[in-house]
């Protein structure tokens, strides 16, 4: 479930529609809490700068609360600690709407497509996704794509 800050209720409700899809494509039940905000530019190049040491915005930031997870997981392979009430706490997404309205444009498509594509990319890092080595790109391209297309958002 994504706790969202900072969105309108459209934007919230395309952020949803990915989420729901995203789970559904990966087959994995989904009973975790995310926090996702979107920022401006400034908020978001200054965490970027503080996280990650690049002193410039970026598009999206994802900040998981476990590495290396291993799809599909269950609920019981959590401890009491890793919960956010009733729901483990995946990790935090921060989304640039400046630059994610520029990139629409640039890639000539909707600001309800990238939004959707952020939030997808996002997710996926949480859930252990990387896209470092060119194998690990691929697969999540793949998901991406697929999920995409579920929402009617296709590339």
């Amino acid at each position: 479930m994504l706790k969202i800050e900072g969105a309108t209720p459209s934007e919230a409700r395309i952020m949803k529609k990915v989420e729901r899809a995203l789970f559904k494509h990966l087959g994995q039940s989904n009973f975790f809490e995310t926090f996702v905000s979107l920022a401006d530019e400034d908020v978001i190049k200054e965490v970027n700068r503080q996280q990650r040491n690049v002193d410039m915005a970026t598009d999206v930031l994802s900040f998981p609360c476990f590495e290396g997870l291993s799809l599909p997981v269950r609920e019981e392979d959590f401890s009491d600690a890793d919960r956010e009430g009733k729901r483990v706490m995946l990790g935090s997404i921060m989304i640039c709407r400046k630059k994610a309205i520029s990139q629409a444009e640039e890639l000539g498509h909707s600001y309800k497509r990238e939004l959707g594509f952020l939030i997808c990319h996002g997710l996926l890092h949480l859930l252990g996704f990387d896209h470092i080595e060119r194998d690990d790109e691929e697969i999540m391209t793949a998901h991406q794509r697929a999920v995409m297309d579920a929402v009617g958002f296709k590339a």
